[in-house]
């Protein structure tokens, strides 16, 4: 039965993979946009756990890109952004109570332990405008659309067919 259930929980694991995937926001993660008015728009990503904070910024940022693009645009400009961290805590047992059970039951003495970590998932987002023509130079808010696919592009991993 304990091999069943270890075998289970491995099993499990295997599935949640690792870090969220460039793709459509699906079960909590990845990309959204919407078109707030002609010419802006709100544009977030959200990862899981396992996605580091500069991931999220990073595909965030390329679907800004994306969307200055698809809408017929050649740069756009950052009107407000921002970084959100979401923490939860995750309690894991170790080690089998008295009665040889892989899991902690309150009010039970044993050889369990008990361990809790912080879980921490972002969410990065920006209202963008965007513009045709070329960026204007001084502008430390402006991004040129073309330019952040090159740069961002060969970092950006789309999850597998």
């Amino acid at each position: 039965m304990r091999i069943t259930v270890f075998a289970g929980l491995a099993l499990l694991l295997a599935a949640c993979g690792g870090p969220t995937a460039y793709a459509p926001a699906s079960g909590g993660t990845g990309y959204t946009d919407t078109a707030l008015e002609d010419g802006r728009y709100r544009i977030a990503f959200s990862g899981n756990s396992l996605t580091h904070r500069s991931t999220v910024e990073s595909y965030m940022l390329f679907r800004a890109a994306e969307v200055t693009l698809a809408s017929g645009h050649d740069w756009f400009r950052i009107a407000d952004r921002g970084t959100e961290a979401e923490t939860s805590f995750r309690s894991t047992s170790t080690g089998f109570d008295r009665f040889g059970y892989p899991f902690h039951r309150p009010g039970l003495a044993g050889l369990d332990t008990v361990t809790t970590r912080p879980i921490t998932r972002y969410e990065a987002f920006a209202d963008i405008v965007v513009f045709d023509g070329e960026k204007p130079a001084e502008d430390v808010m402006a991004y040129d659309a073309r330019s952040v696919i090159a740069t961002l592009g060969p970092l950006v991993t789309r999850p597998a067919p």
